[in-house]
């Protein structure tokens, strides 16, 4: 299973760091539309091609949540230095060893980016914005200059739902990241339904750079290692997209997201399985910081959740939180798959076409029974 939902936009697979002395941040994107996510918040940065206003000079910038009230910072790249100490060898008898200290310099920027890079994927909701709550929101689109942006943000705190969700569309468009990820929506009244396609574990790096006498080299990582920061990265990733849709518009009350990736099952065959399923509620959001949140795991927990991590960070496939329209759906096809079968089909037949019905949108279990039909004969 997985996709379930017809509205899906892909994160594109773009990510810059940029290193200062306030610390890292990322800018995630294409030319002409990217968002950078850092210590001092995260904005979207649209050019004037991206935003239809080519020839004016003019480009778009805006901050997407509330400020921080702390911020993460981190060290500059530093060069580290290595103390060797070199005893002369004996030239006449009786002469006293001497002994004198060879100081060296090592490039270490190498390890410091893959940390700061490391900690960015695993720690990716401390980038993020905290946020605002209902009356923030309002308030930020009063302050906001008249414009069809102001009116387009008005008209999504009403819960017009086509504008809410290419809000959605249109900045997830934007966002990249060092892997693959693709989300898949539905907006139900205040709530947002997400299926979010996970990278694969092995999308994920087996090496990681140390010091080993004065020289930069690659060890492999142990498989609990491996396991650890994918873990911390895939959830880290859905409290991310969550506080970030919830800051697309305040109608939003409650985020249902479930996160699948694609693994072997008991018989060594590809399929997708669900990790994790979260129902976010709107107000834990608000009344958290999300750069003093360190355990992501931690947090996910104080919400209703469906997720089987064990200790060395294993998950275990669940079975994901479901829309009304998702129900509804699989009712439809369950009913036409009983018919298949009382047309005398084999279990295999259905089998093979099962997951495809789910890609239609029908409003009545014969209409699901005739395309099952039409599959079966292809």
């Amino acid at each position: 299973m997985g996709i379930r939902f017809s509205k899906s936009v892909k994160l594109n697979n773009l990510l810059r760091l940029n290193f200062s002395k306030s610390g890292v941040s990322a800018t995630v994107g294409k030319k002409g539309a990217s968002v950078n996510i850092g210590g001092k918040g995260t904005y979207l940065n649209l050019s004037p091609a991206a935003v239809g206003i080519s020839g004016t000079g003019l480009s778009y910038r805006t901050k997407l949540g509330k400020k921080k009230k702390t911020s993460k910072s981190t060290k500059e790249t530093k060069e580290t230095k290595v103390e060797e100490t070199k005893t002369t060898s004996l030239k006449k008898k009786g002469e006293e060893v001497k002994e004198e200290t060879v100081e060296e310099t090592v490039d270490t920027s190498i390890i410091d980016e893959y940390n700061k890079t490391l900690d960015l994927i695993t720690n990716l909701h401390k980038y993020g914005d905290d946020v605002l709550t209902k009356e923030e929101f309002r308030q930020y689109v009063e302050e906001m200059e008249d414009g069809i942006d102001k009116e387009i943000h008005k008209l999504s705190i009403d819960g017009e739902e086509d504008i809410v969700e290419n809000m959605i569309s249109s900045t997830m468009s934007k966002l990249s990241f060092p892997y693959d990820v693709r989300v898949n929506y539905e907006l139900e009244d205040n709530v947002l339904y997400v299926d979010l396609d996970l990278p694969e574990i092995e999308s994920f790096s087996y090496e990681y750079p140390v010091l080993s006498k004065a020289v930069v080299v690659y060890k492999k990582k142990t498989n609990n290692d491996l396991k650890e920061e994918y873990a911390k990265a895939v959830m880290s990733l859905g409290i991310f997209l969550s506080a970030t849709y919830f800051n697309l518009s305040s109608y939003i009350d409650e985020i249902v997201i479930s996160a699948f990736t694609t693994r072997r099952n008991s018989d060594g065959d590809l399929e997708d399985q669900y990790l994790y399923s979260v129902k976010f509620e709107r107000k834990v959001f608000e009344e958290t910081e999300l750069a003093e949140v360190d355990d992501a795991y931690a947090f996910i927990n104080k919400f209703e959740n469906r997720i089987n991590l064990s200790t060395n960070y294993t998950f275990k496939a669940i079975k994901p939180y479901e829309s009304e329209a998702v129900v509804k759906t699989n009712s439809l096809i369950d009913e036409a798959v009983l018919g298949l079968k009382q047309l005398g089909y084999k279990s295999a037949d259905i089998d093979r076409i099962y997951d495809k019905l789910s890609e239609f949108q029908y409003e009545s279990s014969g209409d699901y029974l005739k395309e099952a039909l039409r599959l079966i004969k292809e």
